[in-house]
C-alpha cells in the first residue's frame, strides 16, 4: 500500500510539469543524439525473500525486507531513441536485529551494483518529445558487504564479509526533460541476482524490485 501511494504521488508530480511544458514547447523538437547526461536515483528496494528465525528460548531474528537504494549514472545517447548507460549504486538493507538475555547483535547487508546497459525510448524513433517513456536493461557485478556486531557479557565481536555475484536489472520508466538541461523521472525495475557464495546477512540471494525517482542534467 505504501509503495502504491508513493507511485501515485510521483506520477502526479511528473504530470504537472509535463502539462506546462506541453504548452511551452509546441514544436516538440528535442534532439538527444550525441548528448550526455548524469542522473541521481533514490528510492526503495524490496528484498522479497523475508525470513524470520526463532532461536529458543529467548532470541528472535528478523530479516527486514525493504531498504533504501541510491545510485549515480552516466548516460550517452548514440541515437535519439537509444542511450548507453553506466552506473554504480547501493542497495542498503537492514538485515537482522536480535536480542537475548546475554547478548545483543546488529547486522547490516549492503549490495553494491556496478551496471552497464541501454535505455530504449520508443517515442523518439518517429518524433522528438520532452516526455520520454523507456525500457532498460543492464548487467554487471553485484558486490555484497555484510557487517555484524555482537555485544555480550564476554565483550564485543565484529565480523565483515565481502562477496561477489552477477546479475541483471530490467526496468521501465518515464523521463521528463525540462528545457534542454534538466531531467526528472520515475522508474520501476527488477534485479535478478545470482546467489552469493556466503550469506550476506541472512540471505544468499537479494533479487527483488526497485522503485525510484531520478534527478538529472543533460549536456552536450
Amino acid at each position: 500500500m505504501m509503495i502504491k501511494r508513493i507511485s501515485i504521488t510521483l506520477l502526479f508530480l511528473i504530470s504537472v510539469p509535463h502539462l506546462a511544458l506541453a504548452q511551452n514547447n509546441e514544436s516538440g523538437n528535442t534532439y538527444l543524439k550525441g548528448r550526455s547526461g548524469i542522473d541521481l536515483n533514490v528510492g526503495l528496494y524490496d528484498n522479497t525473500s523475508t525470513t524470520k528465525i526463532a532461536i529458543a528460548p529467548t532470541v528472535v531474528t528478523t530479516n527486514a525486507s525493504t531498504g533504501f537504494m541510491g545510485s549515480i549514472s552516466y548516460q550517452y545517447w548514440i541515437e535519439d531513441y537509444l542511450s548507453l548507460r553506466v552506473g554504480i549504486g547501493a542497495l542498503v538493507i537492514n538485515a537482522n536485529t536480535a536480542a537475548g538475555v546475554t547478548e545483543v547483535s546488529t547486522e547490516t547487508a549492503t549490495i553494491v551494483p556496478i551496471l552497464v546497459g541501454v535505455n530504449f525510448y520508443p517515442i523518439q524513433m518517429n518524433k522528438q518529445s520532452n516526455f520520454l517513456p523507456y525500457i532498460s536493461g543492464y548487467i554487471g557485478p553485484y558486490i555484497g558487504i555484510y557487517t555484524s556486531n555482537v555485544t555480550g557479557t564476554t565483550g564485543v565481536k565484529s565480523e565483515s564479509i565481502v562477496e561477489n555475484a552477477f546479475g541483471a536489472r530490467l526496468g521501465a520508466g518515464l523521463d521528463l526533460l525540462i528545457g534542454d538541461i534538466f531531467k526528472l523521472g520515475i522508474g520501476i525495475a527488477y534485479h535478478f541476482i545470482t546467489d552469493f557464495s556466503k550469506p550476506i546477512g541472512s540471505e544468499t540471494n537479494y533479487s527483488g524490485p526497485e522503485y525510484s525517482i531520478s534527478f538529472g542534467i543533460v549536456f552536450n
